[in-house]
């Protein structure tokens, strides 16, 4: 009987050591796996390095006196920053300009939240944001490099939700989480926008290296004839 308790107590130790060891490892493979991953870098195929902007800082440019203006430009600069472009005011343009770096411009006009109802049995609402988007930046396409362009586009997101009046609050909170909703939206599709405008549209080239020289391999008709002379 000793015997056997000795037994199961040692299987009891070893089986709780292989637990342990198992655990450390899973752990630590979940903490290296985000560092191997941000070690690695971002590449593009096509692409021998990290691509970069053309224009590393813009300004907005916004009513801040409208309140549907200045409820986009908060949005707009976290989803810019986020993205790893550098947003100024008028201010930091002048520094950059003076130390001979040109600094873009996002302008956003006519900024407009529409709602439309439908009444019936339940009162279906619909919101539509809108803007007028001007994108003051280089031009950086194969042909025309660091040539400044402007390109307009028009960027409406919009949401539909249902309500019935009878059972709801005078205040609309479904309504203004969409309003938010569609704020975040709007500053994210002219965020996309303005990367597209700004990444490199021709890869790099290739810097020749020895791995890329051509060798001239003889054909086997060509050995047969060297063969064949006397």
């Amino acid at each position: 009987m000793t015997h056997l308790s000795a037994q199961t107590e040692t299987r009891s130790v070893a089986t709780n050591k292989r637990g342990a060891l198992c655990t450390a490892l899973l752990t630590a493979a979940l903490v290296g796996a985000p560092l191997m991953l941000s070690s690695c870098g971002f590449h593009l195929r096509g692409y021998d390095s990290p691509m970069t902007y053309a224009v590393q800082s813009t300004r907005l440019s916004l009513n801040d006196n409208d309140p549907t203006s200045f409820r986009l430009k908060q949005p707009l600069t976290q989803r810019l920053n986020a993205v790893g472009i550098n947003v100024v005011d008028d201010i930091g343009r002048q520094i950059n300009s003076s130390d001979k770096q040109y600094t873009s411009t996002i302008r956003v006009e006519n900024i407009r939240l529409k709602r439309y109802e439908l009444v019936g049995v339940l009162t279906e609402v619909r919101l539509v944001l809108s803007a007028d988007v001007f994108y003051e930046t280089l031009n950086n396409t194969q042909g025309q490099p660091n040539e400044p362009m402007t390109v307009k586009n028009q960027v409406q997101v919009e949401r539909t939700y249902q309500f019935d009046e009878a059972s709801v609050s005078t205040d609309d909170k479904q309504g203004k989480q969409i309003e938010e909703w569609l704020y975040r939206n709007l500053a994210q599709r002219i965020t996309d926008q303005y990367v597209a405008l700004n990444l490199p549209r021709v890869a790099p080239e290739a810097k020749p290296d020895d791995s890329k020289i051509a060798v001239l391999v003889p054909t086997d008709s060509a050995s047969a004839d060297t063969e064949s002379t006397p």
